[in-house]
């Protein structure tokens, strides 16, 4: 039987692009009506469905794209091209999930001061809302300049598990008022309400929103019966004792609250004594937050007592919250019968020596450059009083793998020593070689001390160079200029007048 004899087109060679094929043609026909066809995923086959997809308008309006578009490629590059510095890490991995939620967040934005209900930019909102339901996990939100109730928000969501919200414009220029910032009385009642019927929401932050202790009082109408919540931000507000007061309840049994952040506040010691309470007979609670407060020695002393008892706080930061060495002794009895602790962070308190005990001999002094023993990281200085304790009891806790000391006044040498035993602890609990990691540290900074010294020695080469150009020049003398005669001045006289 013969072979069939294939035709050459010799005129078809000569070309570089070859013409797209019927198929082709036809593909790019129903991505240019793509709105017109349904099901389509069963009348095509699936790289037919990817070759539409990558034919696909970007532009499509989102209500249709997020109900009939599932291809990943497509919500990548439709992303990309809206949001380049999104990262899908932050947003499940997904890159449909990721641009619904950014657009959704940019949207709700948008939203002007004063919106009523009806309002066609409203009802578009919505729509988009209910196009993209189940894959919103997560909302930043970081300015809000309406007060508009959100219910619409939480009760069309069914997935929605990480909320923030900050209330007010970032951008206002010369059209700043005091009343466009900040929570009302009215957008807590409205959150307290959504939380309370929220049954998916495990993390909820509310920084820079003016938050006082009226406003926790209404708010805690919807958190107390937040009992999946487990993170709860509310940093940078107003909050007082009274409101530590009453979010202290969060951490009773009944919760399960994993992280508290009540950074930048108000509160002082007697709120710290009733957080520090609740810890007490805590179990769930691994991060409390209270830096940039007013605790001092009294609160953060009870704090610490508490803790004692607790056995599951693994991060703690009261840095900036004007603790002296009053509070030494607490804080070492805390460490030597605390069990959990890893990160302890104590900065920007002011905890030298005082005068008393200055007098009394509770100094530090170590010859210079002190080989650091591993067994003994603090042979070689002469420590006494509560600092040579503290030192002893972050040296010695067996879990504790970081810790702060920054601009507390203490002895550069004890922080040097301090500090490099607690960061062996923690290259050892990672499996890293200490005397490797010391190697690199070193020769690094053999490398940058090298360079500053050739970066000196250019700048100094230059500043010569420029000093032996800036030589003045000799002053030549000026030419004497030859008088004229007695009889041409004067003609220049007439003439002049």
């Amino acid at each position: 039987m013969l072979k069939p004899k294939h035709i050459r087109f010799r005129a078809l060679e000569k070309v570089k692009v070859r013409p797209r094929s019927l198929v082709q043609i036809c593909l790019q026909r129903v991505a240019e009506n793509f709105l017109q066809y349904d099901n389509l995923h069963t009348k095509l086959g699936r790289k037919q469905l990817e070759d539409v997809y990558a034919m696909l308008d970007l532009d499509m309006p989102l209500p249709e794209a997020a109900v009939r578009i599932n291809d990943e490629n497509y919500w990548k590059r439709r992303t990309q091209a809206k949001h380049p510095n999104a990262q899908v890490e932050k947003h499940g991995m997904s890159w449909k999930q990721t641009y619904l939620e950014l657009e959704l967040q940019e949207a709700l934005e948008r939203v002007p001061i004063t919106v009523e209900y009806g309002n066609p930019e409203l009802e578009m909102l919505k729509q988009q809302v209910m196009a993209s339901r189940l894959y919103i996990y997560q909302l930043h939100i970081t300015q809000f300049p309406s007060h508009l109730d959100l219910s619409f928000i939480f009760d069309a969501l069914p997935a929605l598990c990480t909320f923030s919200i900050t209330y007010g414009n970032k951008r206002l220029g010369m059209d700043y008022e005091r009343a466009m910032f900040g929570m009302k009385i009215s957008d807590a009642q409205y959150l307290a309400r959504d939380i309370r019927v929220s049954q998916t929401l495990v993390s909820l932050s509310l920084p820079c929103n003016m938050i006082d202790d009226e406003l926790v009082k209404v708010l805690m109408g919807g958190l107390s019966y937040g009992h999946m919540l487990t993170h709860l931000d509310l940093s940078h507000n107003k909050i007082g004792d009274r409101g530590a007061r009453r979010l202290a309840s969060l951490l009773d049994s009944d919760y399960c609250l994993q992280a508290l952040d009540l950074s930048d506040n108000q509160i002082h010691a007697n709120g710290c004594m009733h957080l520090g309470a609740h810890l007490a007979e805590n179990i769930t609670c691994q991060v409390l937050n209270l830096r940039l407060n007013r605790c001092e020695d009294n609160g953060v002393s009870h704090l610490f007592q508490d803790m004692c008892v607790n056995k599951h706080l693994q991060t703690l930061n009261i840095a900036c919250n004007d603790l002296t060495v009053r509070c030494l002794p607490y804080l070492n009895a805390m460490l030597a019968e605390n069990g959990a602790l890893a990160e302890l962070d104590i900065s920007a308190n002011p905890l030298h020596q005082e005068e008393e005990e200055a007098a009394a001999g509770a100094t530090t002094e170590s010859p210079p450059e002190a080989p650091l023993d591993q067994d003994d990281p603090l042979a070689g200085l002469q420590v006494n009083g509560q600092l040579a304790v503290f030192a002893r009891c972050v040296v010695k806790s067996p879990t504790l793998l970081r810790v702060d000391l920054r601009n507390c006044g203490l002895p550069l040498d004890l922080a040097e020593r301090v500090g490099t035993a607690v960061k062996h602890r923690e290259l050892v609990a990672k499996g890293i070689p200490v005397e490797a990691y010391e190697k690199a540290r070193q020769a690094a900074a053999a490398a940058e001390l090298a360079a500053e010294e050739e970066l000196a020695e250019g700048e100094e080469e230059e500043g010569g160079e420029e000093k032996a150009e800036e030589k003045p020049e000799e002053e030549k003398p000026e030419e004497e200029k030859p008088e004229k005669p007695a009889g041409e001045v004067e003609e220049e006289k007439k003439e002049g007048e």
